[in-house]
């Protein structure tokens, strides 16, 4: 018995088992949902992630400064006397030097590449009156300098945290160096105003004094611009939903398969069949009424009853109490008989299932969908060896 229960279950790979399959699916429903959900989850994320993040952005910033030094004119000091140290030029070689690069990335954190360019002022003569009534001509901006930083890098935010410290880098270095140039040109007017002490040249000390004192150098954001550099994705295609749900009802249909092939309970004739074998089924009585199957199976029980000179029938569940005891009874009616339902046989005594009688015979009931393939093996072993007359298996909903 033993060997056919392992050929049964070998048996079993050979073909499908529709009526398993489809008590597995009513029982395991909630296996395709859940395949299809994660499925098209995980093509969604996978081509969200790989096409709506570019491949790196490039940002620019344009920024205005301010010259302070223009308001020296008002007191009669030509602001092109005020010469920054270092000028302009140097001061955005400095800014690309080696040093501060290596600066600004440990403030950082990381090494990310700026481009700092600076557009070029121009200057226009002004003809101006002086106190003493003389008129002078002197050079007065006619643009205020623009300072532009550009970014490139994968992450957006590594490029703004690097704009704003070179920004805030150049605000410093313009302070300094115009700071070294109102110094110098005021050491030169004091050493002037003490040899030959005038008024005008005090008033421009006094000027040069107030703007050391309130000297800023601030940087106004005047334009930015981002662009994403590489192909982005808005919306996730149709044919991805598509091919997710099929790959999904695909998979969850295999995992269903392998759930009905690996099942241990008995859920079809078909099983029933390949482990008691066809000559031990009587037939299979369902819930709902059904007079051709019942009638079917009364000639199974009747039949063995006949080659076996009985007239009862003891019917014995393998581990779970029946629960509608009428429906057998009414099976047994419709044999011809009289007839029992034992204790499941799980808790019979050794004495009850081996008591001998000539006019009794024992039909195991297999309750579908609760009872084990391997407890029928063994229970169809341990009744050949009882001496008792076993009619055969009947199959219960």
């Amino acid at each position: 018995m033993v060997n056919q229960q392992k050929d049964s279950d070998f048996s079993l790979l050979a073909g499908v088992d529709l009526p398993g399959f489809w008590e597995t699916l009513k029982l395991r429903w909630w296996v395709i949902p859940v395949v299809v959900t994660v499925a098209v989850g995980f093509l969604w994320a996978q081509e969200s992630d790989l096409r709506t993040n570019p491949g790196s952005y490039y940002i620019s910033e344009t920024y205005e400064a301010r010259d302070p030094t223009a308001v020296l004119a008002s007191v009669g000091i030509d602001p092109v006397s005020v010469r920054s140290f270092p000028d302009a030029n140097n001061q955005l070689l400095l800014l690309q030097s080696a040093a501060v690069k290596a600066e600004i990335a440990e403030q950082l954190g990381n090494d990310v590449a700026v481009t700092v360019t600076r557009s070029r002022p121009s200057f226009t003569l002004v003809d101006t009156l002086e106190s003493d009534g003389e008129s002078s001509f002197v050079f007065s901006s006619a643009g205020v300098p623009t300072y532009s930083f550009a970014c490139n890098e994968p992450v957006k935010s590594d490029c703004q945290s690097a704009i704003a410290a070179y920004v805030a880098k150049t605000t410093d270095i313009r302070r300094e160096a115009l700071a070294a140039g109102l110094a110098d040109l005021r050491a030169v007017l004091s050493q002037v105003n003490s040899t030959s002490p005038s008024d005008t040249v005090a008033t421009k000390l006094a000027a040069l004094q107030v703007l050391e004192q309130r000297l800023d150098t601030p940087l106004l954001k005047v334009s930015e611009y981002e662009e994403a550099i590489g192909a982005t994705l808005s919306s996730v295609r149709r044919p991805t939903y598509t091919f997710g749900v099929a790959a999904g009802l695909v998979v969850a249909l295999l995992i269903l398969l392998q759930l009905t092939f690996t099942d241990s309970r008995i859920r079809s004739m078909r099983q029933l069949t390949r482990i008691a074998g066809s000559d031990r089924v009587l037939g299979h009585l369902s819930n709902t009424p059904n007079e051709v199957g019942e009638r079917r199976t009364a000639l199974g029980i009747h039949g063995a009853l006949g080659r076996s000179h009985a007239s009862s029938v003891r019917y014995i569940p393998l581990r779970n109490a029946v629960s509608d005891e009428a429906s057998l009874q009414r099976l047994t009616v419709s044999a011809g008989a009289t007839g029992s339902v034992a204790p499941p046989f799980a808790e019979l005594s050794v004495a009850k299932l081996s008591e001998p009688s000539t006019t009794e015979v024992d039909v195991i009931v297999v309750q579908r969908n609760k009872d084990l393939r391997k407890d029928l093996v063994e229970v169809l072993a341990a009744l050949g060896r009882s001496g008792r007359l076993v009619a055969g298996v009947l199959l219960l909903d």
